[in-house]
C-alpha cells in the first residue's frame, strides 16, 4: 500500500519512499546537471587559457628574433642599395665632367664658326660698298669736318662751365671754411699766460697732461677735436685715413684694415683700444697738417690742440694743394706700450659733452 504525503517546497503529494516529489526531482536532476556543465565549462576555459598563456609567451618570444633577422635582412638591403648609389654618383659625376667637356667644345666651335660667319659678311659688305666709298668720300669729309668742329665748341662750353662751378665751390668752400676756422678760434685759443696752455670754453688745457684730468673733460675734449677734424674733412671733402664717427663724448674711430671701431672714451680704466683710437686720431690730424703743408714730428702726435690749432691758423687751409704727393706716413703703433696713467673715477652720465657744450655756449 502507498502513502503519500505532501511535499515540503511545492506542497504536492509524493510518495513515502522519495524526498520530494517527481517534478521537483526532475527540476533537481536538470540543476544537477547544469552545474557540471558549468564545472566542465570552468575547466574548459581554464584549460583554454592555460594554452593561450603559452601560446602569447611563445608568440612574444618569436617576434623579437624574428625583427632582428628582419633588421638584419633590411639593413644588408640598405647598405647594399648605398653601394649602389655611390657607384651610380660616381658614374653620373664622371658623366658630368665628359658632358662639361663636350660643352666647352661645342661653345668653342660655336664661337669660332660665328667669328668665321661675322667676318666673311664684313668681308662681303666691305668688297659690295668698295666702289661706293670711293664716290661718298668727298661728302663725307666735309660732314666729318662739320661734326668735328661742333663737338670741339661743345666741348669747350662744358669746360667753361665746369670752371665757372669750380670756381663757385671753391668760394662757398672758403667760405665755410673761414666761418668754421673763426668758431674754432674763438673757441680754442693759446692761453698767453702759460705756455703750451689752450683755452677750452675757458678751461686751461695742456696736450701733455690732458689724459690727467677726469674722464668728463677727456671725453668732451676728444669729442670737440673729433668734430673739428670731421667738419675740415668734410666741407674740403678729404677722406681721412681712419674714418670718424662723431657722437659727441662717445666718439668712435674705424680702422678699415681690422674692420674695427676704436672708442675714443673709456669705462673704468684706459684700456688698449682707446690708446689704439688716440693714435689714429693723431694720424687723421698729422694727414690733414700734412695735406696743408705743415710738419707733423712722430713725437706730437698726440698734442692734439696744438696741432689743431696750427692747422686751423694755417693760411693754406681751404686752398688747392697741387703738385703735392700725398701719401700715408710710415708710423706704426706699440701694441707693447702698457698703460701709464692713473685709474680715474667712473661718470655717471654719458651726455657729458652735449651739457658741457651748451653750458658755455651760454655764457
Amino acid at each position: 500500500m502507498n502513502f503519500f504525503f505532501n511535499c515540503c517546497t511545492c506542497n504536492n503529494k509524493f510518495n513515502f519512499h522519495e524526498s520530494y516529489c517527481e517534478s521537483c526531482l526532475q527540476r533537481i536532476k536538470n540543476d544537477q546537471s547544469k552545474v557540471f556543465d558549468l564545472i566542465q565549462s570552468v575547466f574548459d576555459k581554464k584549460r583554454a587559457n592555460v594554452e593561450y598563456r603559452t601560446r602569447i609567451i611563445n608568440d612574444i618570444q618569436d617576434p623579437s628574433n624574428r625583427l632582428k633577422e628582419t633588421i638584419n635582412i633590411k639593413s644588408t638591403y640598405l647598405e647594399s642599395r648605398k653601394q649602389q648609389l655611390e657607384v651610380l654618383k660616381n658614374k653620373i659625376q664622371n658623366l658630368k665632367v665628359i658632358v662639361n667637356k663636350d660643352n666647352g667644345y661645342i661653345d668653342v666651335k660655336k664661337k669660332y664658326l660665328s667669328t668665321r660667319r661675322s667676318s666673311l659678311k664684313k668681308n662681303k659688305q666691305s668688297f659690295e660698298n668698295a666702289n661706293n666709298d670711293d664716290n661718298n668720300n668727298n661728302n663725307n669729309s666735309n660732314t666729318n669736318n662739320s661734326v668735328f668742329i661742333s663737338l670741339s665748341e661743345e666741348i669747350q662750353k662744358k669746360k667753361e662751365q665746369s670752371a665757372i662751378e669750380n670756381n663757385q665751390l671753391q668760394i662757398i668752400k672758403r667760405t665755410k671754411v673761414d666761418q668754421l676756422a673763426n668758431v674754432v678760434k674763438l673757441q680754442i685759443s693759446l692761453n698767453p699766460n702759460n705756455p703750451d696752455h689752450y683755452l677750452l670754453f675757458n678751461m686751461v688745457l695742456n696736450d701733455n697732461q690732458l689724459l690727467k684730468f677726469p674722464k668728463d673733460i677727456i671725453f668732451t675734449t676728444l669729442g670737440y677735436i673729433s668734430k673739428i677734424v670731421f667738419l675740415i674733412s668734410s666741407i674740403l671733402g678729404i677722406t681721412l685715413p681712419y674714418h670718424l664717427n662723431y657722437k659727441g663724448s662717445k666718439s668712435t674711430i674705424h680702422h678699415n684694415l681690422k674692420s674695427k671701431d676704436y672708442p675714443l672714451f673709456y669705462h673704468k680704466t684706459k684700456s688698449r683700444e682707446f690708446q689704439k683710437a688716440l693714435y689714429l686720431l693723431g694720424e687723421n690730424i698729422s694727414f690733414l697738417r700734412f695735406y696743408h703743408g705743415l710738419s707733423s714730428p712722430k713725437e706730437s702726435n698726440l698734442l692734439f690742440l696744438k696741432n689743431v690749432c696750427e692747422l686751423v691758423k694755417s693760411p693754406n687751409l681751404g686752398k688747392d694743394q697741387q703738385n703735392l704727393e700725398i701719401r700715408s706716413m710710415d708710423i706704426e703703433y706699440d701694441d707693447t706700450k702698457e698703460d701709464e696713467w692713473e685709474v680715474v673715477t667712473p661718470i655717471e652720465e654719458d651726455d657729458s659733452f652735449e651739457k658741457f657744450i651748451y653750458d658755455h655756449s651760454q655764457q
